[in-house]
């Protein structure tokens, strides 16, 4: 009874292309592995030296959090914390140009009062995030700021300013959609 079972046979050509099929997926999975992590070590490299600096040039005791922040400037935003409680430090990419700014959280206006006022004045808008950043210098230097960026009812993508010490709306950018279908 058991010789008589046969084997299902597929041509060869078949194989051939299932095999190929297979080893394609498996390169590009590799490949797609060792393009993100060489994006993400290049995107990070400095972290260490900037976390060093920061130490050693601020008042800063630990760092948590190192993001990058590019506006007019591009800056690094490093939350930490002091003697006098948690701070963040926006030290800047080119340190010949600028220098570190420095604020006390307890100073700040909290994310969530900025994400409350943006609701109220724009209901029907989808919001994409609020992070910390710094506008161009003026004639008083660089200011930290909150940055909220956000699409409209428009479907227009928006960056709104807003000062990091009392909330006020220090700048408003929309900018119109290219292409449709997003």
């Amino acid at each position: 009874m058991f010789n008589k079972i046969t084997r299902m046979t597929f041509p060869a050509w078949l194989k051939w292309v299932c095999g190929s099929i297979g080893l394609l997926l498996i390169v590009s999975i590799i490949f797609g592995v060792y393009l993100y992590q060489t994006i993400e070590d290049s995107r990070t490299a400095d972290f260490d030296r900037v976390r060093e600096q920061v130490l050693k040039e601020t008042s800063l005791n630990t760092v948590n959090k190192i993001q990058r922040y590019h506006g007019e400037k591009a800056y690094y935003t490093v939350y930490g914390k002091a003697k006098k409680g948690k701070m963040i430090v926006f030290y800047p990419f080119d340190t010949d140009q600028a220098e570190a700014l420095t604020v006390q959280q307890s100073d700040m206006v909290s994310k969530e009062t900025i994400r409350n006022q943006w609701n109220s004045e724009c209901s029907s808008c989808t919001m994409i995030g609020i992070d910390p950043g710094v506008t161009a210098e003026d004639e008083d230097g660089p200011e930290p700021v909150w940055e909220a960026t956000y699409k409209d009812a428009k479907n227009r993508y928006v960056m709104a300013l807003f000062s990091i010490f009392d909330g006020t709306k220090i700048k408003l950018q929309r900018y119109n959609q290219l292409i449709e279908g997003e």
